[in-house]
């Protein structure tokens, strides 16, 4: 029996020495927690990369959304946008829920996303979906902002209610820069109506030359300076105006009472024909309801000159002319984003009380467009059934092609002037 006892013990005691098999169950043992390890990974990585992606659409689709002031076209809006920057079923995910929160008091814009994405690995573990949630908020930056529109209200805006398309769609401008405030703190406007002429207020006498200044009436609209500064910002300082009444002072009307006696005949100076001058141009306010009563005061007539807007827009914005106008104190320069828009509905022209012909004027145009942008200042254009040549001159005018907008009809007018407002809001993401 002892025998028997010491045959078996020998193997028994090897096999219990054998840690061969414990190294393959060790690895058999570990090899599931090993699995779901590396699915969480995987998985894990899916959700990172879905996660941002979800994210980076509903930021996009917030900032949009913004723009907006129509409630419904807010998440009409915010559903156009993320269809469009974040593709169905892109690594699997659908979306569940978006919730659109506006504060009208704020204007702040609260979107939340919610979705699931099905896991790849971790179901093993009876993990099969992934919750997504992003929460986007956007409020209206405070960065200050000074505008001027340049607008058209030559005679031909008076035909087929395309001057009050004009005025709707300004004034639509002022409520969205606006917002809810009737004063601003960080918003200038200013309003510069133009035909042939600008009317720079007939209680400006003081930027006439000397001997313009004792002559009446006066409306309020110049003339041209000399070559040097006629297309530049100069202050009335550096060289001063001549009224547009002047054009006249040298003529003689025709006709004449006769007399009984023969008298020696005079040569007779040429009639010159005064432009209409348009309504008063406003300097920056930061006051929505006087920046919308200009715009309820604008009319139509006289002939287009392009030129002489852009060059008293950027007059009005000139931090050359601050103080001038009597406008409300403005911000630092460097602080402020400055914008000029310039709207018409049609092309330069050359009359008898132009100093330039069309072609001239349209040079013009083009040596101010590039000094205003010179300046830093943006420059949008908007042409409203304008004919071809001019939608061609305004786009060169603009500061780039995306701020230039053709408008063939009044809806497309009022389009374009929401699109500028919205751009210039300067949205950006809070959290």
């Amino acid at each position: 029996m002892q025998r028997l006892r010491r045959a078996f013990a020998h193997p028994v005691a090897k096999l219990a020495r054998d840690r061969r098999g414990a190294v393959a169950m060790t690895i058999a043992l570990a090899l599931v927690p090993l699995t779901v390890a590396s699915g969480l990974a995987v998985d894990a990585g899916r959700y990172l990369v879905a996660r941002s992606k979800l994210a980076q659409a509903a930021d996009a689709a917030a900032l949009a959304a913004g723009t907006e002031r129509d409630p419904q076209a807010i998440e009409r809006t915010v559903e156009r946008i993320l269809d469009a920057n974040f593709s169905e079923g892109f690594l699997g995910v659908q979306i569940d829920s978006v919730e659109v929160q506006q504060d009208a008091d704020t204007g702040r814009i609260t979107l939340v996303t919610r979705a699931e994405m099905p896991t790849v690995v971790m179901g093993l573990a009876h993990i099969d979906t992934l919750n997504i949630e992003t929460r986007t908020v956007v409020v209206r930056e405070s960065a200050p902002l000074e505008v001027a529109m340049v607008l058209d209200v030559t005679g031909s805006m008076h035909c087929c209610g395309k001057i009050q398309a004009l005025k709707s769609s300004a004034k639509d401008l002022i409520d969205i820069l606006f917002g809810t405030e009737e004063v601003s703190d960080d918003l200038r406007i200013g309003v510069v109506p133009f035909n042939a002429r600008v009317n720079i207020g007939n209680d400006r006498r003081s930027w006439l030359t000397s001997a313009e200044r004792k002559k009446s009436p006066w409306k309020g609209c110049v003339e041209s300076r000399s070559t040097a500064t006629r297309l530049t910002d100069a202050p009335p300082s550096v060289e001063r105006f001549v009224r547009s009444e002047s054009l006249a002072d040298s003529g003689t009307p025709k006709g004449g009472k006769k007399g009984k006696k023969k008298k020696k005949k005079k040569k007779k100076k040429k009639i010159v024909w005064l432009p209409p001058c348009p309504p008063r141009l406003l300097p920056l306010t930061d006051t929505k309801a006087e920046a919308k009563a200009m715009i309820n005061k604008l009319g139509a007539s006289g002939t287009t000159r392009i030129d002489m807007g852009i060059r008293w827009g950027w007059r009005v914005l000139s931090r050359r002319w601050e103080g001038l106008w009597g406008e409300p104190e403005r911000q630092p320069f460097e602080d402020v984003v400055t914008a000029l828009i310039v709207m018409t509905d049609g092309q330069n022209v050359a009359s008898s009380y132009d100093e330039v012909s069309a072609s001239q004027a349209d040079a013009n145009v083009r040596t101010l467009c590039d000094r205003v942008k010179q300046e830093g200042i943006l420059v949008y254009t908007i042409t409203f059934q304008a004919p071809q040549k001019a939608d061609a001159l305004m786009q060169s005018c603009a500061t780039s092609p995306a701020h230039y907008f053709r408008s063939p009809t009044a809806a497309d007018l009022r389009e374009a002037f929401r699109t500028i407002a919205g751009e210039l809001s300067a949205l950006r993401i809070a959290e």
